[in-house]
């Protein structure tokens, strides 16, 4: 019979995977990619990117994401693009069996554990106020992973196991960051109910040496690493969750649910202490340690936990076995999600499957760029070409697998974790100040400076400049 439940699970968890992608899509190259994803194909060919391998490279560091990919792409033979989609879904399902995990230990009702994570499912592209971060990404993420990791070590806290600390272990190999602000609920959620003192372990945190200035200007601009600049709905949605994890704790205490009542309370003790320390780190204490840790990510972890026991306590009060209590629930709420998903990438297939061709214009062109240039061919392309209309947020390094000079979209992300980059980023991003208005002298002083001898650019382009790959959207041109 168990063997049975563990068959049955499985099969719902994927079919819920599926759901959860055909709902949120999936984008190759995107966002958080234009970075893993250039690192990981430098480290299967190691002739790619001669120019720019430092904006992206220094990563893996920190990470055995990188490798892990590459690893597996080498030892199973399948296409980059085949086994970075598998290794999404894989982690997607792993993320909804660390919350079924969890939420057994809450609630015993299967109506209401099933309903947690199907909740989780439906919202997995949800915005965590302010942190720039979704509960899970559109695209293959180590936080995905270190994430599902976490919350198989809030089980074995809840059990009073040992082995959260080889769950811990695992999740800060793949992301370090998101690790170390788990700890910080795993920590609470271990503490006895007396003289538990969370503050005291965040006091123990490093300072640093203060930030060079041209860090300092362009973390400036990053106005969600400082949250006493933020505005007051994205504290609405600090408070919000807070404020329902108390309730949901008397809840738990009303109805003999103990580990519920222990579980929301402990994460509202971690993230309010973590807030708090994100306010007086950032403002009293703007250091380059503090920042780069990105304090208010401590939220991450809090809202897949609040959006699962908010979906488990629905099914448990309010949906129960009716389904057509679940279908009114989560049909609004998949195609409000997937709405806004075609919304934020209009230019591309919902599901970018490897193999299909894309009808993005942008990744067209970087598709010819890879098959029709040398890997030593060096690009310039307008600062913030990722948030252009039609290019939908996609990577140029990581899908036309050739250098170019740093963006101000994405490398902004990795000079804020390494600082000694910045100068660096300036000065390119600074030569290509009103890139709308360049003429050919332009591009010619920036072949010079930089040693750059090819651009894209946006139709009509610029009069004198060759162009042997030409689309709607964009066009492929070398300097002379």
């Amino acid at each position: 019979m168990k063997q049975t439940h563990r068959l049955r699970d499985f099969f719902l968890l994927l079919g819920i995977t599926a759901a959860a992608v055909a709902v949120h899509g999936y984008h190759r190259g995107i966002e958080d990619m234009a970075v893993y994803l250039p690192a990981i194909k430098k480290l299967l060919t190691a002739a790619l990117y001669p120019y720019d391998a430092a904006f992206f490279l220094l990563y893996i560091r920190f990470t055995v994401f990188h490798s892990f990919v590459a690893s597996a792409t080498r030892a199973t033979h399948l296409p980059l693009d085949w086994m970075i989609f598998l290794l999404h879904l894989i982690s997607i399902f792993l993320f909804l069996l660390g919350c079924l995990a969890v939420i057994r230990k809450c609630v015993a009702e299967e109506a209401a554990q099933w309903a947690g994570v199907a909740l989780v499912a439906a919202l997995l592209t949800l915005p965590v106020t302010g942190t720039a971060l979704f509960l899970v990404d559109q695209h293959l993420a180590p936080r995905t992973l270190a994430s599902a990791f976490l919350l198989f070590a809030t089980v074995a806290v809840l059990n009073g196991q040992p082995r959260a600390l080889l769950w811990v272990v695992l999740a800060g190999l793949f992301h370090p960051t998101i690790t170390a602000y788990g700890i910080v609920h795993l920590v609470v959620l271990a503490m006895p109910p007396i003289g538990a003192r969370p503050a005291v372990f965040l006091s123990a945190l490093p300072m640093s040496e203060p930030a060079n200035p041209i860090w300092r200007e362009m973390m400036s601009h990053r106005h969600f690493q400082y949250p006493l600049r933020w505005t007051w709905y994205e504290w609405l949605g600090v408070g919000g969750p807070l404020v329902l994890l108390m309730s949901y704790a008397r809840v738990g205490r009303r109805n003999n649910m103990p580990v519920l009542e222990r579980l929301c309370t402990r994460f509202a003790i971690s993230t309010s202490v973590g807030v708090l320390a994100a306010i007086i780190t950032t403002s009293s204490f703007p250091t380059q340690t503090w920042e780069r840790l990105e304090p208010m990510r401590i939220l991450h972890l809090t809202y897949v936990v609040f959006v699962l026991i908010s979906g488990a306590l629905l099914g448990k009060y309010i949906l129960r076995m009716q389904a057509i209590r679940w279908f009114a629930l989560f049909l609004p709420i998949s195609l409000g999600m997937f709405y806004a998903q075609r919304q934020e990438f209009p230019a591309s297939r919902h599901i970018e499957l490897p193999g299909i061709a894309s009808r993005n214009a942008w990744i067209e062109a970087f598709d010819w760029v890879r098959e029709n240039t040398p890997r030593n061919a060096f690009f310039a392309l307008d600062p913030k070409y990722m948030e252009k209309s039609g290019d939908d947020y996609h990577g140029f390094r990581g899908i036309a697998e050739r250098s170019m000079l740093a963006d101000n979209v994405k490398d902004p992300s990795v000079v804020e974790v390494f600082p000694d980059l910045a100068y660096q980023w300036k000065l390119e991003v600074a030569g290509r100040e009103k890139w709308s208005s360049f003429n050919l002298d332009d591009f010619e002083r920036l072949k010079k400076k930089f040693g750059v001898g090819w651009v894209i650019l946006e139709r009509p382009g610029v009069a004198g400049m060759p162009c042997p790959y030409v689309n709607p959207a964009v066009m492929v041109c070398r300097i002379p």
